[in-house]
C-alpha cells in the first residue's frame, strides 16, 4: 500500500462518521406558509355620542294664563340634551339620553298675595332606532323609547308662605315614552347631522301650569322638532 493510500484511508473513515452528525446538526429550517395575520382588536367600535337641541311645537295645553287671578307667565319651548348610544347592527341602534325639557314660571298678584311659582322639567330616555338604509349619505329612521319625566316645582314670596296652590308635589317622577322619526346625513366618516320629529307623552306627570283653575296639570303630550349631531367613536 502506497504512502498516499495509507494517509487517505483514515481521513475517509473519519469523514464517514462525522458527516451524518453534521447533517443532523444542520437540518434545513421549517418554513410555514400563509401564517395567520395578526389583527388588532378595535376598541370603541359601535359607540357614539350625541347632542340635540329642539323646539316644542305643541305641548297639549293652552298655557295662556287662566284661573281666577291675573298671571304674568313665562314659558320656554326650547329644550336640549345629550347622551351615548351603540350600533348593534347596520340597521339597529339604541341610545340613552337626558335633557332639559321646559321651564314654566308665573308671577302672581292675588289681591295682596304676591309671589311666583316655577316648574322645571327634564327627562331621561332609553330609545331604540331602526335605520332604513342609506341613499346618497341620507339614512331615514324610526324609533321608540321609554323613560321618565322629572318635575321640580317651587314657590317663592307670599305664595310660598300660603302654600298656594298646594296641589302639586315639590318633586315628581313619572313614566314617559316617545315615538321618533327622522333622518341622518353623514357629514364625514364619524360625524352625522340628525334631524327628527319626537312625540313625547307622560300620562301622569304632575306640574304647575298657569292654564286652568287649579294651576296644576297632570299628564301632557308634546310634539317636538329636534336637530343634533352624532359622533361615532371609531
Amino acid at each position: 500500500m502506497s504512502t498516499i493510500s495509507r494517509l487517505f484511508l483514515p481521513a475517509a473513515l473519519v469523514a464517514a462518521f462525522v458527516s451524518p452528525s453534521l447533517a443532523a446538526d444542520y437540518d434545513p429550517p421549517i418554513i410555514i406558509e400563509d401564517a395567520p395575520e395578526v389583527v388588532p382588536v378595535e376598541v370603541g367600535s359601535g359607540w357614539y355620542l350625541r347632542g340635540d337641541v329642539g323646539y316644542t311645537v305643541s305641548d297639549g295645553s293652552d298655557n295662556g294664563g287662566g284661573g281666577f287671578f291675573g298671571i304674568d307667565e313665562d314659558h320656554t319651548s326650547v329644550f336640549g340634551g345629550g347622551g351615548v348610544g351603540y350600533h348593534f347592527t347596520d340597521y339597529f341602534r339604541a341610545d340613552i339620553t337626558g335633557a332639559f325639557l321646559q321651564q314654566e314660571e308665573a308671577t302672581l298678584d292675588l289681591g295682596g298675595l304676591r309671589g311666583s311659582i316655577k316648574s322645571t322639567m327634564s327627562y331621561g330616555m332609553a330609545t331604540g332606532y331602526v335605520d332604513l338604509g342609506t341613499v346618497v349619505g341620507i339614512t331615514p329612521y324610526i324609533g321608540a323609547g321609554a323613560g321618565f319625566i322629572y318635575s321640580h316645582n317651587t314657590n317663592s314670596g307670599d305664595v310660598a308662605l300660603a302654600d298656594f296652590p298646594g296641589a302639586y308635589p315639590d318633586d315628581d317622577f313619572a313614566f314617559a315614552y316617545t315615538l321618533n322619526a327622522g333622518f341622518a346625513y353623514r357629514m364625514s366618516q364619524n360625524l352625522s347631522l340628525d334631524v327628527g320629529y319626537q312625540y313625547l307623552n307622560s300620562p301622569d306627570a304632575k306640574h304647575f301650569s298657569a292654564s286652568g283653575d287649579t294651576y296644576v296639570d297632570e299628564g301632557f303630550d308634546m310634539h317636538q322638532i329636534k336637530v343634533g349631531l352624532r359622533y361615532d367613536l371609531w
